[in-house]
Protein backbone atom coordinates (compact mmCIF):
# COMPACT_ATOMS: atom_id res chain seq x y z
CA UNK A 1 0.00 0.00 0.00
CA UNK A 2 1.32 3.38 -0.94
CA UNK A 3 0.71 6.93 0.31
CA UNK A 4 1.69 9.60 -1.92
CA UNK A 5 1.30 13.86 -0.28
CA UNK A 6 2.22 16.79 -2.39
CA UNK A 7 1.03 20.18 -1.90
CA UNK A 8 -0.21 21.10 -4.76
CA UNK A 9 -2.80 18.91 -4.78
CA UNK A 10 -4.56 21.19 -3.37
CA UNK A 11 -3.51 24.30 -5.52
CA UNK A 12 -5.97 27.11 -5.92
CA UNK A 13 -4.67 26.89 -9.83
CA UNK A 14 -6.74 24.46 -11.57
CA UNK A 15 -4.09 23.47 -13.66
CA UNK A 16 -1.77 22.82 -10.81
CA UNK A 17 -4.02 20.81 -8.95
CA UNK A 18 -4.95 18.54 -11.82
CA UNK A 19 -1.37 17.86 -12.84
CA UNK A 20 -0.30 17.36 -9.10
CA UNK A 21 -3.61 14.99 -8.31
CA UNK A 22 -2.98 13.22 -11.66
CA UNK A 23 0.63 12.04 -10.87
CA UNK A 24 0.07 11.24 -7.42
CA UNK A 25 -2.70 8.57 -8.64
CA UNK A 26 -0.37 7.09 -11.33
CA UNK A 27 2.76 7.05 -8.65
CA UNK A 28 0.72 5.40 -6.23
CA UNK A 29 -0.80 3.05 -8.24
CA UNK A 30 2.59 2.52 -9.72
CA UNK A 31 3.94 1.47 -6.60
CA UNK A 32 1.70 0.01 -5.14
CA UNK A 33 1.36 -2.73 -7.53
CA UNK A 34 4.89 -3.15 -7.95
CA UNK A 35 5.47 -1.66 -11.40
CA UNK A 36 7.82 0.01 -13.92
CA UNK A 37 5.80 2.47 -15.28
CA UNK A 38 1.74 3.40 -14.70
CA UNK A 39 0.59 2.09 -17.94
CA UNK A 40 2.14 -1.65 -16.85
CA UNK A 41 0.18 -1.08 -13.28
CA UNK A 42 -3.23 -0.41 -15.19
CA UNK A 43 -2.53 -2.93 -17.63
CA UNK A 44 -2.16 -5.87 -14.75
CA UNK A 45 -5.59 -4.85 -13.51
CA UNK A 46 -7.55 -4.23 -16.25
CA UNK A 47 -8.36 -5.27 -20.01
CA UNK A 48 -10.07 -3.36 -22.75
CA UNK A 49 -13.15 -5.92 -22.45
CA UNK A 50 -13.56 -4.54 -19.07
CA UNK A 51 -16.89 -2.59 -17.76
CA UNK A 52 -14.92 -0.85 -14.49
CA UNK A 53 -17.39 0.73 -12.06
CA UNK A 54 -15.54 3.73 -10.56
CA UNK A 55 -17.20 3.38 -6.87
CA UNK A 56 -17.10 6.82 -5.19
CA UNK A 57 -18.78 8.54 -1.62
CA UNK A 58 -20.61 11.64 -2.36
CA UNK A 59 -22.70 12.04 0.73
CA UNK A 60 -20.83 14.67 2.44
CA UNK A 61 -20.75 16.49 -0.97
CA UNK A 62 -18.03 19.48 0.25
CA UNK A 63 -16.06 16.00 1.10
CA UNK A 64 -16.24 13.75 -2.20
CA UNK A 65 -13.85 12.23 -4.22
CA UNK A 66 -12.25 15.44 -6.73
CA UNK A 67 -13.10 15.67 -10.20
CA UNK A 68 -9.01 15.68 -10.77
CA UNK A 69 -8.58 12.34 -9.09
CA UNK A 70 -11.50 11.02 -10.76
CA UNK A 71 -10.40 11.80 -14.44
CA UNK A 72 -7.03 10.42 -13.76
CA UNK A 73 -8.54 7.71 -12.86
CA UNK A 74 -10.61 7.51 -16.01
CA UNK A 75 -7.34 8.75 -17.67
CA UNK A 76 -5.59 5.54 -16.72
CA UNK A 77 -8.20 2.90 -17.50
CA UNK A 78 -8.23 4.27 -21.43
CA UNK A 79 -3.84 4.19 -21.76
CA UNK A 80 -5.14 0.62 -21.60
CA UNK A 81 -7.92 0.47 -24.12
CA UNK A 82 -11.54 0.30 -21.70
CA UNK A 83 -13.27 2.42 -23.73
CA UNK A 84 -15.01 5.78 -21.79
CA UNK A 85 -18.71 3.94 -22.68
CA UNK A 86 -17.36 0.73 -20.13
CA UNK A 87 -16.06 3.35 -17.18
CA UNK A 88 -18.80 4.00 -14.81
CA UNK A 89 -18.69 6.55 -12.15
CA UNK A 90 -21.58 5.75 -9.41
CA UNK A 91 -22.90 6.43 -6.37
CA UNK A 92 -26.21 5.50 -4.73
CA UNK A 93 -28.19 8.18 -6.10
CA UNK A 94 -28.24 10.77 -8.89
CA UNK A 95 -28.48 13.62 -6.53
CA UNK A 96 -25.57 12.99 -4.34
CA UNK A 97 -23.55 12.66 -8.00
CA UNK A 98 -24.80 16.08 -8.47
CA UNK A 99 -24.71 17.84 -5.14
CA UNK A 100 -20.72 16.79 -5.00
CA UNK A 101 -20.16 18.36 -8.83
CA UNK A 102 -20.66 15.49 -11.12
CA UNK A 103 -22.44 15.75 -14.23
CA UNK A 104 -25.57 13.10 -15.23
CA UNK A 105 -24.18 11.53 -18.45
CA UNK A 106 -24.65 8.03 -20.93
CA UNK A 107 -22.59 9.71 -23.49
CA UNK A 108 -20.68 6.87 -24.95
CA UNK A 109 -18.38 9.08 -26.02
CA UNK A 110 -17.30 10.20 -22.21
CA UNK A 111 -17.23 7.71 -19.23
CA UNK A 112 -20.51 7.22 -17.80
CA UNK A 113 -21.82 8.64 -14.34
CA UNK A 114 -25.05 7.68 -12.84
CA UNK A 115 -26.65 6.63 -9.49
CA UNK A 116 -27.84 2.80 -8.76
CA UNK A 117 -31.22 5.05 -8.23
CA UNK A 118 -32.26 8.56 -9.60
CA UNK A 119 -34.30 8.64 -12.93
CA UNK A 120 -36.01 5.43 -14.97
CA UNK A 121 -32.92 5.30 -16.80
CA UNK A 122 -30.96 4.13 -13.73
CA UNK A 123 -30.34 0.09 -13.25
CA UNK A 124 -32.06 0.08 -9.50
CA UNK A 125 -31.14 -2.73 -6.90
CA UNK A 126 -31.62 -6.59 -7.77
CA UNK A 127 -35.27 -7.45 -6.66
CA UNK A 128 -34.21 -10.84 -4.73
CA UNK A 129 -32.32 -9.84 -0.95
CA UNK A 130 -29.27 -11.44 -0.83
CA UNK A 131 -28.11 -12.79 2.70
CA UNK A 132 -24.73 -12.12 3.56
CA UNK A 133 -23.86 -13.89 7.18
CA UNK A 134 -26.72 -12.08 9.57
CA UNK A 135 -27.10 -9.27 7.03
CA UNK A 136 -29.97 -8.97 4.25
CA UNK A 137 -29.01 -7.12 1.34
CA UNK A 138 -30.21 -5.90 -1.81
CA UNK A 139 -27.75 -5.27 -4.38
CA UNK A 140 -26.91 -2.62 -6.94
CA UNK A 141 -27.32 -3.86 -9.82
CA UNK A 142 -24.40 -1.62 -11.29
CA UNK A 143 -22.13 -3.78 -9.24
CA UNK A 144 -23.71 -6.84 -9.95
CA UNK A 145 -24.61 -6.84 -13.89
CA UNK A 146 -23.00 -3.61 -15.28
CA UNK A 147 -19.25 -3.79 -14.30
CA UNK A 148 -17.06 -6.87 -14.25
CA UNK A 149 -14.29 -4.76 -12.37
CA UNK A 150 -14.93 -2.30 -9.66
CA UNK A 151 -11.88 0.68 -7.98
CA UNK A 152 -13.08 1.63 -4.49
CA UNK A 153 -12.72 5.62 -4.83
CA UNK A 154 -13.71 6.38 -0.52
CA UNK A 155 -12.36 9.69 1.11
CA UNK A 156 -11.18 9.82 4.68
CA UNK A 157 -14.26 10.60 7.12
CA UNK A 158 -14.95 10.44 10.67
CA UNK A 159 -17.73 8.40 11.31
CA UNK A 160 -20.27 8.86 14.66
CA UNK A 161 -21.14 4.88 14.43
CA UNK A 162 -18.69 3.24 12.54
CA UNK A 163 -15.39 4.80 13.96
CA UNK A 164 -14.33 5.51 10.12
CA UNK A 165 -15.40 5.40 6.68
CA UNK A 166 -13.02 4.18 4.26
CA UNK A 167 -12.75 1.40 1.98
CA UNK A 168 -15.43 -1.12 3.44
CA UNK A 169 -17.77 0.99 4.68
CA UNK A 170 -18.09 2.69 0.94
CA UNK A 171 -19.86 0.09 -0.06
CA UNK A 172 -22.57 0.97 2.13
CA UNK A 173 -23.38 2.59 -1.45
CA UNK A 174 -23.89 -0.78 -3.17
CA UNK A 175 -27.23 -1.80 -0.81
CA UNK A 176 -30.63 -0.56 -0.72
CA UNK A 177 -30.73 -0.43 3.04
CA UNK A 178 -27.17 0.95 4.89
CA UNK A 179 -29.76 2.81 7.48
CA UNK A 180 -30.73 -0.53 8.49
CA UNK A 181 -27.56 -1.48 9.85
CA UNK A 182 -25.82 1.47 11.59
CA UNK A 183 -26.35 0.31 14.70
CA UNK A 184 -23.40 -1.49 17.56
CA UNK A 185 -20.83 0.29 14.73
CA UNK A 186 -22.21 -0.65 11.78
CA UNK A 187 -20.77 -4.13 12.76
CA UNK A 188 -20.78 -7.09 11.24
CA UNK A 189 -22.83 -5.51 8.49
CA UNK A 190 -19.80 -3.90 7.20
CA UNK A 191 -17.82 -6.73 6.55
CA UNK A 192 -20.63 -8.84 5.45
CA UNK A 193 -21.43 -6.60 2.54
CA UNK A 194 -17.60 -7.10 1.58
CA UNK A 195 -17.87 -10.66 1.86
CA UNK A 196 -20.19 -10.12 -1.76
CA UNK A 197 -18.74 -12.02 -4.45
CA UNK A 198 -20.14 -9.21 -6.34
CA UNK A 199 -17.93 -6.78 -4.30
CA UNK A 200 -15.06 -8.70 -3.37
CA UNK A 201 -14.47 -10.66 -6.39
CA UNK A 202 -14.92 -7.66 -8.56
CA UNK A 203 -12.65 -4.97 -6.63
CA UNK A 204 -9.31 -4.52 -8.06
CA UNK A 205 -7.98 -1.61 -6.36
CA UNK A 206 -8.70 1.43 -3.87
CA UNK A 207 -7.76 4.67 -4.93
CA UNK A 208 -8.27 7.01 -1.65
CA UNK A 209 -8.57 10.85 -1.95
CA UNK A 210 -7.09 12.11 0.95
CA UNK A 211 -6.23 15.52 0.06
CA UNK A 212 -8.63 16.61 3.12
CA UNK A 213 -9.48 14.61 5.83
CA UNK A 214 -12.20 14.73 8.21
CA UNK A 215 -10.97 13.35 11.67
CA UNK A 216 -13.70 14.90 13.66
CA UNK A 217 -18.01 15.17 13.70
CA UNK A 218 -18.28 13.25 10.75
CA UNK A 219 -20.02 11.65 8.38
CA UNK A 220 -21.29 15.20 7.02
CA UNK A 221 -19.29 17.64 6.78
CA UNK A 222 -17.80 19.65 9.19
CA UNK A 223 -15.25 22.76 7.96
CA UNK A 224 -14.08 22.93 11.29
CA UNK A 225 -12.96 19.33 11.32
CA UNK A 226 -10.95 19.39 8.55
CA UNK A 227 -6.99 18.40 7.85
CA UNK A 228 -5.37 19.24 4.64
CA UNK A 229 -3.53 16.41 4.15
CA UNK A 230 -2.79 16.37 0.70
CA UNK A 231 -2.63 12.50 -0.32
CA UNK A 232 -3.84 9.73 -2.53
CA UNK A 233 -3.37 6.58 -1.22
CA UNK A 234 -3.22 3.37 -3.28
CA UNK A 235 -3.68 -0.46 -1.78
CA UNK A 236 -5.42 -3.72 -3.33
CA UNK A 237 -6.44 -4.65 0.64
CA UNK A 238 -9.38 -2.78 1.94
CA UNK A 239 -9.07 -4.16 5.35
CA UNK A 240 -5.15 -2.54 5.49
CA UNK A 241 -6.20 0.54 3.92
CA UNK A 242 -9.26 0.95 6.76
CA UNK A 243 -6.76 0.28 9.41
CA UNK A 244 -4.24 2.90 7.88
CA UNK A 245 -6.81 5.33 7.43
CA UNK A 246 -7.85 4.77 11.29
CA UNK A 247 -4.36 5.04 12.38
CA UNK A 248 -3.92 8.77 10.25
CA UNK A 249 -7.34 9.79 11.93
CA UNK A 250 -6.03 9.14 15.22
CA UNK A 251 -2.48 10.73 14.31
CA UNK A 252 -4.23 14.31 13.42
CA UNK A 253 -6.28 14.07 16.32
CA UNK A 254 -3.54 13.58 18.50
CA UNK A 255 -2.25 16.52 16.60
CA UNK A 256 -5.77 18.96 17.60
CA UNK A 257 -5.38 17.82 21.37
CA UNK A 258 -8.26 15.22 21.13
CA UNK A 259 -8.62 11.42 22.08
CA UNK A 260 -8.27 8.63 19.80
CA UNK A 261 -11.22 7.05 18.38
CA UNK A 262 -11.19 3.89 20.55
CA UNK A 263 -11.25 6.48 23.83
CA UNK A 264 -14.24 8.41 21.72
CA UNK A 265 -16.08 5.20 22.62
CA UNK A 266 -16.82 4.92 18.31
CA UNK A 267 -13.17 2.61 18.05
CA UNK A 268 -13.74 1.24 14.06
CA UNK A 269 -14.46 -2.50 15.30
CA UNK A 270 -15.55 -3.20 11.91
CA UNK A 271 -12.14 -3.79 10.41
CA UNK A 272 -10.79 -6.35 12.81
CA UNK A 273 -14.48 -8.25 11.83
CA UNK A 274 -13.37 -8.04 7.98
CA UNK A 275 -9.22 -9.35 8.47
CA UNK A 276 -11.56 -12.06 11.02
CA UNK A 277 -13.41 -12.86 7.92
CA UNK A 278 -10.73 -13.32 5.41
CA UNK A 279 -10.91 -10.12 3.95
CA UNK A 280 -7.74 -8.50 4.25
CA UNK A 281 -5.35 -7.78 7.08
CA UNK A 282 -5.98 -5.01 10.42
CA UNK A 283 -2.43 -5.31 12.07
CA UNK A 284 -0.28 -2.40 10.95
CA UNK A 285 2.99 -4.16 11.90
CA UNK A 286 2.02 -6.65 8.99
CA UNK A 287 1.26 -4.13 6.62
CA UNK A 288 3.80 -3.11 3.84
CA UNK A 289 3.35 0.54 3.49
CA UNK A 290 5.31 2.63 0.99
CA UNK A 291 5.14 6.71 1.77
CA UNK A 292 6.60 9.30 -0.17
CA UNK A 293 6.55 13.28 -0.53
CA UNK A 294 6.46 14.90 -4.04
CA UNK A 295 9.96 17.20 -3.65
CA UNK A 296 9.08 20.65 -4.63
Amino acid sequence: MVIGRDPYAASEAAATRRRAISALVDQTVQQALKATTPEQAWRSLFRPGDTVGIKLNCLAPQLAPSRELVEAIVKGLRSVGVPPRQIIVFDKENRDLLQAGYEISRDPESYQCYGTLGDSACPGYEERLTMLNDTGVRLSKIVTRQCSAIINVPVVKDHDYAGITGALKNHFGCIHNPEDFHFQRCDPAVADVNTSPAIRRKERIIIVDAIRVLYDSGPSFSPNAIFEYNAVLAGTDPVAVDAELAALIDIIRELQGMKPLADSERAPIHIATASRAGLGVANLDAIDLVQFDVAR
